[in-house]
């Protein structure tokens, strides 16, 4: 069966970050035989003074596989509470995509965490509404990390939200090749431009500076800049999450 992982509130200034805890803890689940996950997509919250968060407030969320849903669950547990920093707030989300019933509900908290100020309250209020396909539960400090880990949940099932955790570095200096070849080396599962318009697999791109893919239309996207001739994966120069 298919689930989502999501934590949030797991780091401090000095600690690894919250992508890095729950890639290391999908290494943990595979290694265990639980569970086999994937990429882990950032999901950005709301910026606000009466929300406490390390740098950015975002939640981390990746897709995984699992036949043994109970005690994947146990065990991500049992990994948070262990590897989360000290005076962190942890919360982890696990959802069970075959069972869960009127997802929209979780879209809609996602998307609220964007824009207000939740309380924790609100976050089990909504988890209550799918008993037995989704789990929710706090691990240390004030445990509001509920909030972002439902919420990265709920984005992420929008297919349309989050940047894939990442940099993709060429492999060679000023690397030229077609956008069919980029979705092959990279794991890139569309390329389209600023516009929104998808690259035919023949569109050649000229390959020179890290770039990240981001979540759209369920699908790791590549954003691509025209050049004279070629296109150009959109640079990125920003913060190492």
């Amino acid at each position: 069966m298919k689930i989502l992982i999501c934590i949030d509130d797991t780091d401090n200034l000095d600690s690894i970050g919250t992508g890095q805890l729950l890639e290391d803890l999908c290494a943990e689940l595979e290694n265990r035989g639980l569970a086999k996950g994937g990429f882990v997509t950032r999901h950005q919250l709301l910026i606000h003074e009466d929300i406490e968060y390390t740098s950015h407030n975002s939640s981390m969320c990746c897709e995984a596989e699992t036949e043994r849903f109970e005690e994947a669950v146990s065990a991500a547990r049992e990994y948070l509470a262990k590897h989360s920093a000290e005076g962190s707030d942890p919360g982890i989300c696990v959802l069970r995509l075959d069972t869960a019933a009127d997802i929209e509900k979780l879209r809609e908290f996602g998307r609220r965490a964007q824009t207000e100020v939740l309380k924790k309250s609100e976050a089990y209020e909504t988890a209550a509404l799918f008993p037995g396909s989704l789990c929710l539960s706090e691990h240390g400090g004030t445990g509001d990390g509920v909030i972002g880990a439902l919420a990265g949940v709920g984005l992420r099932l929008t297919g349309e939200d989050g940047r894939v955790k990442g940099k993709i570095r060429p492999r060679k200096e000023d690397e030229v090749l077609t956008a069919a070849d980029f979705c092959s080396v990279y794991s890139v599962e569309q390329i389209v431009t600023e516009d929104g318009e998808l690259l035919s697999g023949d569109a050649v791109l000229h390959f020179s500076e890290p770039t990240k893919a981001v979540f759209r239309d369920n699908k790791v996207t590549l954003t691509v800049l025209r050049g004279d001739g070629f296109w150009i994966p959109r640079p990125h120069r920003g913060n190492k999450k």
